[in-house]
């Protein structure tokens, strides 16, 4: 099964530095060759179609065909936007999905994510491995602590800046040493409890 990098920006306001920084040929060349991943899969959030695929284009990368993409779809349960390669790596775009959870659990072994606690909860809930990446432009310093105080706990690795640097060291991290996770079977409610709890700690 090929190693896949999921990436998540949130669904309704884009985190374009995040998708720079993945989409770069340094870190698409080094997640490869270091530790074996062949596809990135990229929720990009709504509106940014058009510059997911500008993106693209200037790593060389034009779209497949049609019938190509919708059978990639299927096979992630998801309905791509964009599917093309960069060297040895798919690269596959989309703006939503109300299947995230499924798409995580089924193929996602390294989660990048923006730092929404929902996205947050999705993949720790599930046991991924997960980078989040600050997004200065909008997160608040709640969200800073909370990210902060999960990290200092071992559930994730903090990417303090949006670069493809400071991602691939976090990838790092995931690759040398496991997370802890989180008590089995924590529910909404109980995620919500440790955020209060890390909040205030």
């Amino acid at each position: 099964m090929t190693r896949t990098v999921v990436v998540t920006c949130g669904a309704t306001v884009p985190f374009p530095g995040l998708v720079e920084a993945i989409l770069d040929l340094n870190f698409l060349h080094a997640i490869h060759e270091r530790w074996g991943f062949g596809r990135v899969i990229i929720q990009y959030g709504k509106g940014y179609n058009v510059e997911f695929e500008k993106r693209m284009r200037f790593l060389g990368s034009e779209p497949e065909r049609k019938d190509t993409v919708v059978e990639i779809s299927k096979k992630l349960g998801v309905e791509l936007e964009f599917y093309g390669r960069v060297g040895g790596v798919e690269i596959c775009g989309f703006a939503f999905t109300t299947a995230i959870q499924d798409l995580l659990r089924t193929h996602a072994d390294v989660v990048v994510s923006h730092a929404g606690t929902g996205s947050i909860l999705d993949a720790l809930r599930l046991q991924k491995r997960l980078v989040v990446v600050a997004n200065t432009g909008l997160m608040d310093n709640h969200q800073m602590q909370i990210t902060d105080r999960l990290e200092s706990r071992g559930h994730l690795v903090a990417a303090h800046e949006t670069s493809s640097a400071a991602v691939l060291e976090a990838i790092s991290v995931l690759e040398r040493q496991a997370p802890v996770p989180l008590a089995s079977g924590t529910s909404a409610v109980g995620f919500t409890n440790l955020l209060m709890n890390v909040a205030t700690s």
